[in-house]
């Protein structure tokens, strides 16, 4: 297998497993859905060009979410984003149509509230918050995602959720 076969292999498999969690990254961080959708196109044409340029990447996933991360961050130093309140408002096109039972709709207003709590979280504790509660990472990966060492993360993991159960009233007093 020639190494351009290699490299479109790799790119194809990070690409079908890790496109969504990208995507579900950068909506929430913009309250846009083409400026996400442009944000993650952005993040998987950056590691395309990384994989051509034949460096090793050790954690795709990680690389992925710093990458979108910092396209997160130049964008809003363009331009303002529409608020994460006026997208649920106006939902989304895509809705899963299964989510029409009643279990389905109470599940989708719980999730859209928490999104809303993580989003008013403050910044220090946000994105270690939704990485890894949403996207499932772990401490280390967040941390070279963010920049900062695994304890710092886990501390702010763990004082996010503190802060959540508080905001949420789920008090386990």
């Amino acid at each position: 297998m020639s190494e351009q076969k290699k490299v479109q292999a790799e790119f194809q498999q990070v690409y079908a497993a890790e496109s969504d969690a990208v995507f579900r990254f950068c909506l929430l961080r913009t309250s846009d859905h083409d400026m996400a959708l442009d944000l993650t196109q952005d993040t998987f044409m950056r590691f395309w060009d990384t994989l051509c340029k034949d460096k090793k990447i050790k954690n795709c996933r990680a690389f992925l979410f710093a990458v979108a991360r910092n396209l997160i961050i130049d964008w809003y130093r363009k331009k303002k984003a529409v608020s994460l309140e006026s997208m649920l408002i106006e939902g989304s096109e895509d809705k899963n149509e299964l989510l029409t039972s009643s279990a389905g709709i109470e599940i989708e207003a719980e999730a859209k509230y928490l999104v809303r709590q993580i989003n008013a979280l403050d910044e220090t504790y946000r994105d270690a918050v939704y990485l890894r509660c949403v996207e499932g990472l772990k401490p280390k990966e967040i941390a070279k995602i963010i920049g900062e060492s695994a304890n710092v993360v886990s501390v702010r993991i763990n004082r996010g959720l503190r802060i959540l159960r508080e905001q949420m009233h789920y008090d386990d007093k």
